[in-house]
């Protein structure tokens, strides 16, 4: 799985979750100030994140995921790592 699958996947759970529009989804995108995220709807993502993924993802590492692109940096690495 590439970065970009993995953007697209983390793009379709915002819209899931809180109908976050497509576009809005730049990696410099910060979940709770750019998505406008309250703290109950990135948990939500996160939960989501570790069903689509088939990952875990501890609550400290999922609180220092503030931005689009630490989101799929970390997936990067997890992804990789599980193959």
């Amino acid at each position: 799985m590439n970065r970009d699958d993995i953007l697209r996947i983390l793009t379709e759970i915002l819209d899931e979750v809180a109908e976050v529009p497509a576009d809005r989804v730049t990696p410099d995108a910060s979940f709770t100030d750019d998505l406008e995220l309250d703290s109950l709807a990135v948990v939500s993502v996160f939960v989501l994140v570790q069903r689509r993924f088939g990952l875990d993802v501890p609550n400290e590492d999922a609180d220092a995921l503030t931005t689009v692109r630490a989101a799929v940096d970390y997936l990067e690495s997890r992804v990789t790592a599980a193959v």
